[in-house]
């Protein structure tokens, strides 16, 4: 359990702490964080505020519990659930940092360890948030009025868009929700974290996208067919159909800059969709004026091709967020990465390069190879360093495994 502490609750606590840490601070300024095991303190970190940012005064792990991730996962919790805005800075960190690199520290000029603005973290998903909002209260908007006018003014191609909308705003309260999910920082039961369930949302409005295709689809056959007598629809449909298309392009608009900043490829998938609805609703319009001026069966059909449309898209963004969760290669990071390690590292051979992606975030696994009298000690440490640099170059890596092989003469 991880549990807070300030000054005088530690006091009252003191021997315990002193006990687990012989060189425990008590610290009147200091927040104290721990994880506990049926009130056992397991491990604690004592942080120090100043203006925004906070020092790491100590971090200490119980010695018959190391090796665990219990420092690991309690940092984390400090760094997701506890610094709201600012930096984190370490100093003094010679014997610790490895460890704090993988974390995701960063050694400044002044040779401290430190990750900045915090707050950042919260980019992707406050972004994300806000842009799916507004595509809900747009799209129930839109809904509403084409559904409700589309009866009055006699356009069944209105009808159909207007269901069409109210289909995504139950896609779009997904994309809410998975962009929720998928911020949950990682955790002893996800180490990759939660990222992927982007991918998963994904495919479901793939999927709702093809029942409703299939469902609008359906009704218009069934009215073509049925030999029912065709109204004519009223003028005012056009230029509902014609404000619908420009709300479209201005969604879609956001929703591509947010979701290719971001890259949250359930939110690319949705602008996707709005870009197909700003075809949709003026090929609606084309059918209204085409019905009145024309014949009333146009009306008609346009319903029938907006459903075409919907049916394509679906397929599309279901067989693009499926690469994603099937793990398919980015061939052309790939041999980014090769080229960037050959230019800047004395490695002569890297092979078997897999990635996979979760959410934004790349994990990857190689292969160098190192000479075959080379120390333990020595081929670790290019392994290590070359794997911070790569997550200090390529800010999307999250995580890199690095096989070593020898040279074979």
């Amino acid at each position: 359990m991880y549990k807070s502490y300030i000054y005088e609750d530690v006091k009252s606590r003191f021997e315990e702490f002193q006990k687990l840490d012989n060189d425990f601070i008590l610290n009147e300024m200091g927040l104290y964080y721990t994880i506990e095991n049926k009130n056992e303190i397991i491990a604690y970190i004592l942080l120090e505020k100043d203006l925004n940012n906070y020092e790491l005064k100590r971090i200490f792990v119980k010695k018959s519990e190391r090796f665990k991730s219990y420092g690991t996962n309690l940092l984390l919790f400090v760094i997701n659930k506890k610094i709201r805005k600012g930096s984190l800075i370490v100093d003094n960190a010679d014997t610790i940092s490895d460890f704090l690199v993988k974390i995701g520290f960063k050694k400044k000029e002044d040779g401290k360890f430190a990750i900045e603005g915090v707050e950042n973290k919260d980019f992707r998903k406050k972004e994300g948030q806000k842009t799916v909002v507004a595509s809900i209260f747009w799209n129930i908007v839109l809904a509403v009025t084409k559904i409700g006018f589309g009866y009055i003014g006699r356009s069944r191609a209105l009808l159909t868009d207007g269901f069409n909308s109210l289909s995504d705003v139950v896609t779009s309260s997904g994309i809410l929700l998975g962009i929720h999910f998928s911020n949950i920082p990682e955790d002893e039961s996800h180490p990759f974290g939660h990222e992927k369930i982007e991918s998963v949302i994904g495919v479901i409005i793939g999927i709702f996208m093809i029942l409703t295709a299939f469902e609008l689809g359906k009704g218009g056959m069934e009215i073509l067919f049925s030999g029912e007598k065709r109204e004519i629809p009223e003028m005012l449909t056009v230029y509902l159909a014609l404000f619908s298309s420009v709300v479209k392009y201005f969604m879609y608009k956001q929703k591509i800059r947010v979701g290719v900043e971001t890259e949250n490829s359930a939110l690319i998938a949705d602008a996707r969709d709005s870009r197909n609805d700003i075809f949709a609703s003026l090929g609606v319009a084309l059918g209204i004026l085409l019905s009145i001026y024309v014949s009333p069966i146009f009306d008609l059909l346009i319903s029938i091709l907006v459903a075409v449309l919907i049916f394509k898209e679906g397929v599309s963004v279901i067989l693009e967020t499926t690469d994603t969760i099937l793990d398919k290669q980015d061939m052309e990071f790939i041999d980014r990465l090769k080229k960037y390690i050959y230019e800047n590292t004395d490695i002569k051979n890297v092979h078997d390069v897999m990635m996979r992606k979760s959410g934004d975030k790349i994990f990857l696994e190689l292969h160098i190879r190192v000479p075959k009298d080379m120390t333990v000690y020595s081929a670790h440490k290019i392994s290590d360093d070359l794997e911070n640099s790569i997550k200090e170059d390529f800010l999307l890596v999250k995580s890199v495994t690095i096989h070593l092989d020898c040279l074979i003469d």
